[in-house]
Parts: C-alpha cells; sequence; structure tokens
C-alpha cells in the first residue's frame, strides 16, 4: 500500500519527519518496505512510503485508516470528511428508486450494497491534482469519474465502481451467483466462462461485474455516459479470494474485499464520491439511496480489564492512559463494570479482526510501544529436556542404520493411490482402508502414506536410474490409515532398502549382492542394541515374495516384516529383482523394551565352543532348531548363532544343511570337555528325534 504523505496531512498535521514517521509506522506494526520521491512534472515531486500491510490490518489500506493510526500513536486527532451531511443537500428531487432497482439474492455473500444515480454528467480528463494524487500511488489517470472511484478507495479503503446506466439493461441491478458456463468479458480484456461458485453483479440479462473483483466491458463508463450508478458494497471475503485465484483476476479492490472493509463506511464512501462527481463532473444526485440490508449487525461488544493487560504485558500502565489509547482506536467505552478495573467496550466497524479482550490487549502493547515492555528473567526454573522412550529409540536406531552404511531419505507422506492399497496391510489387521486428500498437490499425492516402503521404492528407482549400482536407504516418519470402527490413525515407523552389490569393503565379498539375510541382520542388529529379542514366522504380505518373507514377533506381537519385493513390483519400476526390505512399527517395538536393564558382570570363566553341522528338511526353519537347541541345552548354554545355510545338488533331494555355532559357559568353574559333550549328544538326539535332523557328514 503506497501512501502519499502530503495526501496523508490532509487529515492528520503529524509534524513528523518522513523517518520519524517510517519508524513510527514500523514499531506500530506497519512495515515500510520503500521509499520513494515521485515526479509529477513541472519540478514538483512528492514524497511516497510503501507500506506491508498484513492481513489482520486491512483497514490501513487507504489513507484515512493509516491516519487514524498515526493519531492513536501520536494522541493527536485525525480531521476527516463528512460527506453524508453535504449529500442530503445536493440530492435533486428526482427519487434513486425510479432510475434503478437492486435485487439482492445473496445476502450471505453481500451483506451490505448500495447504489447511487448521478444524472447528467458529463465525464472527462481529471483536475491535476486528482491526476497527481492517483500518479503518486501508482494508478493510471483514466477519466473523472473512473479516477474519482480509485481516489476514494485509496482515501478510505472501500473499493467502489461505476456503471454506466443506460447499459444495464432493465434498468436492473441483480446480485447473484453466475450461472454454469455464463460469459463474462473483464475490463482488462479478459474472457471467462463462470461457474455456480462466482458470485457477480448483472443486469435483467447478464452480469455486469464480478462481485469485489472487476467490471465488465458491457457498463464501463466512458465519454459517452451520461448517467452514472455508483456501486459501493461489502462482499464475502472468502467468496472474493476464491473468484480471484479461480478465475486469475487480481484487481485493488479484491485485495481489499479479501480483508474486510468496514461495513459502516459503505455508504459514506460511496457519499464522498458522489459529492466529488458532481463537483468535477457535474450532474445530478438523485434523492436517496439504495441501501440493502439497511439494518446492519450489532457491534461486537465484550468485557476488557486493565489488571489482565498489564498482567498479560508485564506492564504498570494505569487505566487512564489505557482507556486513552482504546478511545485513540475509534473503541467506544459502553459502561464502566468496576471502578478502574473492568470496562463493556465496542470495536469499531473500521476494526472487524477486534474481537476478543486480548485483540485489544495487544493493540495496547502496540500504542505504547513494544519497546516499553521491560525486560524481565523467568522465576521460574527451567527443567532439562527429557526424551521419551520413542524419541530415544528414534534417535538411536537412526545413528545404528547410519553406523551400517545406510544413508537416511526423507519423502512427502503423500502418494497415489494405487501404490497406497497395495501397501495397505502392513502392521494391524484393523488398517481397514486408506486416506485420501480432500484437495491433494496433484493425482501422484492424494493419499496419506500407510507404509514406508512406497517412498523408498521411488527413492531407489531415482537414484539407479542415476547410475547409482549399490543402495542401503531408510526413512524414518508417520504411516496413515483407517481402522475398522475407530477412525483415522496413525503410528510412527522405521524402514530400510537394500539392493544391488556390496560397496567395496575389505570386510565382504566384492560383487555379491545383498540377500534376504543382509537386511534381517541390520533389523536383528537394530533390535539387539536395544536388548529386544525377535521370534519369526512365515509372512503373507502380498507386496513381498512369499518365499523370502517373514513377520518379527516381539513379546507376542508382530513389530515387523521384512522380504524381498515381489518380482512383478520391482519389475514395474525396472529394480533389480532383488530389492530387500523391512518396515518396523516403532510405537509396538518400543513397547516391548526391557522395563530396565539390569547389569551384569561378565563371567570369570571363559566359553566353551561347539559347531553342529545337520541336514533337514527344507520345510524346517532355522529358528525352530534354534528354539530346540536352547531349550534342551539348560542353563549352560549362552549363544546359539547360524553362521552357514546352504543347498545345492550335493545335497539328498528336499533337504537343507544348517550350521550353527554353540558356545557353553558356566559362572562357578570351568567346564570341562565331560561336562560339555552329554549336553551336545542330547543336542543331537532331541534334533534327531524331533526334527529327523542327522549330523552332516
Amino acid at each position: 500500500m503506497k501512501i502519499q504523505l502530503d495526501w496523508l496531512k490532509t487529515y492528520i498535521d503529524h509534524g513528523l519527519s518522513v523517518q520519524k514517521l517510517s519508524d513510527l509506522l514500523t514499531m506500530g506494526g506497519l512495515e515500510i518496505e520503500g521509499r520513494e520521491s515521485v515526479d509529477l512534472g513541472g519540478g514538483r515531486t512528492t514524497e511516497v512510503i510503501e507500506l506491508n500491510v498484513t492481513p489482520n490490518r486491512g483497514y490501513c489500506l487507504g489513507h484515512i485508516g493509516v491516519a487514524r493510526e498515526v493519531g492513536a500513536m501520536i494522541h493527536k486527532t485525525c480531521t476527516l470528511p463528512a460527506p453524508d451531511k453535504q449529500l442530503a443537500k445536493a440530492m435533486s428531487a428526482t427519487p434513486v428508486k425510479k432510475k434503478i432497482t437492486v435485487v439482492n439474492e445473496e445476502p450471505e455473500l453481500c451483506p451490505r450494497y448500495t447504489a447511487i444515480v448521478i444524472e447528467n454528467v458529463k465525464p472527462g480528463s481529471s483536475p491535476k491534482w486528482l491526476a497527481d494524487r492517483l500518479k503518486a500511488v501508482g494508478l493510471r489517470p483514466i477519466n473523472n469519474i473512473v479516477d474519482i472511484t480509485n481516489f476514494v478507495m485509496m482515501e478510505y479503503g472501500q473499493p467502489l465502481h461505476a456503471f454506466d446506466g443506460a447499459l444495464l439493461a432493465g434498468s436492473k441491478i441483480v446480485i447473484r451467483r453466475a450461472r454454469k458456463g455464463e460469459p463474462f468479458t473483464a475490463l482488462d480484456g479478459t474472457e471467462l466462462k463462470l461457474g455456480t461458485d462466482a458470485l457477480v453483479i448483472a443486469d435483467a440479462e447478464k452480469p455486469v461485474a464480478l462481485a469485489g473483483i472487476m467490471g465488465g466491458t458491457h457498463s464501463q463508463v466512458d465519454e459517452s455516459t451520461r448517467t452514472v450508478v455508483l456501486e459501493s458494497a461489502a462482499f464475502d471475503p472468502v467468496v472474493v479470494r476464491k473468484a480471484s485465484k479461480k478465475y486469475g483476476l487480481r484487481s485493488d479492490s479484491s485485495y481489499r474485499f479479501e480483508r474486510k472493509v468496514d461495513i459502516e463506511a459503505v455508504a459514506t464512501a460511496s457519499s464522498r464520491a458522489a459529492l466529488l462527481i458532481q463537483e468535477l463532473a457535474g450532474g445530478d444526485i438523485c434523492k436517496g439511496r439504495i441501501d440493502l440490508p439497511k439494518k446492519l449487525k450489532k457491534a461486537v461488544r465484550f468485557d476488557f480489564r486493565i489488571s489482565r493487560t498489564n498482567l498479560v504485558l508485564g506492564t504498570n500502565l494505569g487505566a487512564k492512559k489505557i482507556l486513552k489509547f482504546l478511545k485513540g482506536l475509534g473503541v467506544r467505552i459502553v459502561k464502566e463494570k468496576k471502578a478502574g478495573e473492568c470496562y463493556q467496550v465496542e470495536a469499531p466497524s473500521s476494526r472487524p479482526m477486534l474481537t476478543r479482550e486480548i485483540d485489544l490487549i495487544e493493540e495496547v502493547a502496540r500504542l505504547d510501544g513494544y519497546g516499553e515492555v521491560e525486560v524481565s528473567h523467568p522465576v521460574a526454573s527451567v527443567n532439562p529436556v527429557r526424551f521419551t522412550v520413542l524419541q530415544t529409540a528414534v534417535r538411536q536406531s537412526k545413528e545404528v542404520l547410519r553406523t551400517l552404511g545406510y544413508s537416511e531419505v526423507v519423502n512427502y507422506s503423500f502418494i497415489e493411490d494405487e501404490w497406497a492399497r497395495r501397501f495397505l496391510d502392513t502392521f494391524s489387521e484393523n488398517q481397514s482402508d486408506v486416506i485420501r486428500l480432500d484437495n491433494p498437490i496433484s493425482e501422484e499425492m492424494n493419499t496419506m502414506r500407510p507404509s514406508l516402503l512406497p517412498g523408498l521404492i521411488k527413492s531407489a528407482a531415482r537414484n539407479l536410474n542415476r547410475g547409482q549400482k549399490s543402495l542401503q536407504l531408510f526413512e524414518q516418519g508417520h504411516v496413515f490409515f483407517k481402522k475398522k470402527g475407530r477412525g483415522s490413525h496413525e503410528i510412527a515407523c522405521l524402514a530400510a532398502l537394500a539392493t544391488g552389490p556390496y560397496p567395496n569393503s575389505v570386510w565382504k565379498d566384492s560383487g555379491k549382492p545383498f540377500d534376504f539375510y543382509d537386511l534381517k541382520g541390520a533389523l536383528e542388529t537394530l533390535t539387539g542394541h536395544f536388548q529386544v529379542a525377535l521370534e519369526y514366522r512365515p509372512c503373507q504380505k502380498s507386496f513381498l515374495d512369499p518365499g523370502q518373507s517373514a513377520d518379527a514377533l516381539a513379546g507376542g506381537r508382530c513389530v515387523a516384516y521384512l522380504g524381498r519385493l515381489d518380482p512383478a513390483l520391482a519389475q514395474r519400476w525396472e529394480l533389480n529383482a532383488n530389492l530387500y526390505v523391512f518396515e518396523l512399527n516403532l510405537e509396538g517395538w518400543t513397547a516391548a523394551f526391557p522395563d530396565r536393564t539390569r547389569f551384569q558382570p561378565i563371567l570369570k570363566f571363559p566359553e566353551t565352543y561347539r559347531d553342529i553341522s545337520i541336514l533337514v528338511d527344507r520345510t524346517v526353519q532355522a529358528q525352530t532348531v534354534s528354539d530346540l537347541i536352547r531349550q534342551v541345552s539348560g542353563p549352560l548354554i549362552r549363544r546359539v548363532e547360524l553362521y552357514d545355510h546352504f543347498e545345492g545338488k550335493r545335497l539328498p533331494e528336499g533337504k537343507k544343511s544348517l550350521t550353527f555355532a554353540l558356545s557353553f559357559q558356566s559362572s562357578e568353574k570351568t567346564l570341562t570337555d565331560e561336562e560339555v559333550n552329554p549336553i551336545f549328544e542330547k543336542i543331537v538326539g532331541s534334533l534327531s528325534e524331533r526334527l529327523g535332523a542327522a549330523l552332516r557328514e
């Protein structure tokens, strides 16, 4: 918003330099964006400042509004025009209702609409003073009638529009919704097909203006105009904003209507414009004014407390000073409810955002000056930040995976519906549906993700397409879904992905690809860091290869799943068929954490080691073998680790070879072979008896 300082001085004699005025407005919440000297010709210049007006200060989109702000801050009274009384004296005998009929079909979207008719006008060039005012604030003079509507808009912050009365079919104005596909040509030449969401000003046949935004070419004022219908109204900010955005039309009018206008100044601004038109373009103002509706809503009233103001601001201001600030804003003191303490106040119509006590408290702080608030130190002790179990688990899990060579990625929480439904069934059987967005950014981002895997897979595809051969990725975030009978739900998860050959390393065979056990090892390293043991069972996820996938359980609850991505899905994204993933439910996993970590001293006596290599049916799970070994080994068994799994032509049909490393240890003495051998034989016998296993030759 550009403010011409000479124009501002016609309303308030502030006596401040440009710099001091700029500082005053900036500290009052109206930041100065720029300052310039505008050349008016003939060797004359004028100073102009540009304000950054925030959405809650739409009342400052006019010189009078800014003058009121300055007056409130320096405690001076503004001198404002009083056109309403003058208008009554300037009217002719011809009733306005004989010249124009106005019908408001949408009173909720247009709470006030006024119309004044001026006959026998003579459009022409504007006088120099008026043209200079408009040039100074960046507007182009057109003719005296249009220039007056722009001048009053920049004066009051109230947009106006002048129609050529002879071009209004049926001498009628209708405020209504546009009809579907109704054509409209704006003043800037834009041709539109309107929808029913648009509010229009129409005559008896067609739209003549897009309400609150721009007039149309069918009724514009030019040199041939002799009758002017002057419109001044208040429109719903939301309707104006949506239509402006949808149809790509932005104007000074829409900018103001979107921030709410003073509904009581609607008539005052039209009075001011009508008098100026009569003065500069001649004409006869018809008697009366169309004003729909005449009955306005009651002003907002609420209680305001002096003690509460000082408590919130940390100040010690007296009631007299605070009330002086409020009166400077135009706030009316309705009555004193408690002497020197509580007052019932009424907010001015020019400040529609003032609806609560806290709003006025903020205004007191602003007018008194934020620099006047004393610096004080908190009296309460500051407690150290304590992380929750979940927050700690997230931080440490990321460190573990980074140590294992995984790189973190961050993806949007939105994916396309098809992928969301494919990955819906993850941790809960109660996951009934995905959550679709009402207003998505795009069709590829129209659904909340029920799993982290789609984002990871797309990240892998992008990296592989750009020449990466080996990938180890992980992501931590929330997933979202609907639960049967319980509405929407979200949980924190962690997912990882690996594909391609091992990166160059002295610890691994170069060229060997990642496999199921690499991901399983990463998951177990992660859970082992928090002393959580996992058990496994077959997995039935549709997006995983059933032959190479498993669910991981902790405390009897499924907290993770892992496996090879279904080759059909991998092929769709042109990915390596051997792409392995896991996803961990962090909330379910942390619930399985031990209540307290207990210290156990390192045993003094050494371990005794044995290896056992057995042949079993391929259907027998390694976990089953491990559990049986622990079960029959008694208290002396310490570790059971699978370190070799072999299937090949050298073995009998339907068999596989499993090799376990066993360690035995006592807390009381060093174990001898005579003590370990019976346990080992018992293990061999139990495996043979229960699982049909045989020692491999």
